[in-house]
């Protein structure tokens, strides 16, 4: 299968399927250091503890984390932030679109090439957390609003927690095809969730 960071399309919206034990930080640093290196801003909706790991693998690569931040490159919002705001009663328009002024318009404007590289774990926290895949839909809808525009690549984490049994299959799937790549970075071949990831790669 092809790894998602090897030949990124302007236009993509991947998603990346993992393991809880397995946290891909080496992919997704690879993902964003690339678009750094090329004039673009890194944007990381995460939790502290992922957000640390990718950080490291950044830096690993010669990069300063707190320069890029203090230079408007670099930019993390912890998912724990999003998902209270959604629990508070604000509806998820609200909460996207203000995260996207407040957030990924500023990272874009300081850009050289006035794009941001997006990694996300919100809708992994929304089905983890509260189990709404409608909600889940809506946020991905506007991952493609922003990869339609031009303004972003967008690179989504899902780990396994967020589809506990197979009563998930029907969301799996449908936010499956709202992603132009699959990544599966699961093991257990017995898995439902790996046999229906590799066959949604496919499609």
């Amino acid at each position: 299968m092809q790894d998602p960071v090897v030949e990124l399309k302007s236009n993509l919206h991947c998603v990346h399927f993992f393991e809880p034990s397995r946290f891909p930080a080496l992919e997704i640093a690879n993902f964003l250091y690339d678009g750094l290196k090329q004039g673009e801003g890194a944007v990381l909706i995460a939790s502290r503890e992922h957000a640390s790991q990718i950080e490291s693998e950044i830096e690993k690569r010669g990069l300063n984390v707190r320069k890029l931040s203090g230079a408007g490159l670099w930019a993390l919002t912890e998912v724990r932030e999003l998902v209270q705001a959604l629990e508070s009663g604000m509806t998820t328009a609200t909460v996207v679109e203000s995260f996207i002024e407040l957030v990924v318009r500023p990272a874009q404007g300081q850009s050289e090439k006035q794009r941001v590289r997006i990694y996300g774990e919100f809708v992994d926290g929304i089905l983890t957390q509260l189990g709404n895949a409608e909600m889940a839909m809506e946020v991905e809808r506007y991952g493609n609003q922003l990869v339609s525009e031009g303004v972003a690549t967008v690179y989504c984490g899902y780990s396994t927690n967020a589809f506990p049994d197979a009563s998930f299959a029907k969301p799996f799937i449908k936010l499956c095809r709202l992603h132009n790549q699959i990544h599966n970075g699961l093991k257990d071949r017995d898995d439902w969730r790996f046999q229906m990831a590799n066959k949604m790669s496919a499609v």
